[in-house]
């Protein structure tokens, strides 16, 4: 008698795991910050897209345009002026595109999770537009709003919202 109901609890057991796995794996619980990403800053009548290439970093990093600061622990840069990652762009940008610095609790970011953003543009001369923003990511995503720098003057009173997708 007890070979039978051996056999019934391992169909069922085998039922039971094949209607476990098969839900829907495309629903994703978190998102690696590092990789490619298109970044779109809006601003009332005007856009910028950011192309960059994600890499890790100390969430405090110096730069020949100043030293920016985001929160971590978990640290992200695409700066082409010290070949840290790339960034490109195109839009109605004050100066080219020269940083963007992300400061995530962790990696992979689980849906919800905060996101400090800060992203810099600057000319030859030096000269620099500095802004900060603070979002969330949610399934490869991120999207939040963000604002001039206090001490980035030439961008004085300029906000709006980013949204970011990884490529």
């Amino acid at each position: 008698m007890k070979k039978p109901f051996a056999v019934f609890d391992l169909l069922f057991a085998s039922l039971l795991l094949v209607s476990c796995g098969s839900g829907n794996s495309q629903h994703l619980t978190s998102t690696n910050i590092p990789g490619t990403w298109a970044i779109t800053a809006v601003e009332t009548g005007s856009s910028s897209v950011f192309n960059v290439t994600l890499i890790s970093s100390p969430c405090s990093v110096a730069t020949p345009i100043g030293t920016f600061t985001v929160q971590g622990p978990a640290c992200f840069i695409a700066d082409d002026n010290t070949g840290q990652g790339s960034i490109s762009g195109t839009g109605s940008f004050i100066y080219p595109p020269q940083g963007v610095l992300i400061g995530v609790a962790s990696s992979p970011a689980s849906v919800g999770a905060s996101v400090d953003l800060l992203f810099a543009e600057a000319d030859e001369f030096g000269d620099a537009a500095v802004f900060g923003g603070t979002g969330t990511v949610s399934n490869g995503t991120i999207a939040g709003s963000w604002s001039c720098n206090l001490y980035s003057p030439v961008c004085a009173g300029l906000s709006g919202t980013f949204s970011g997708t990884q490529q």
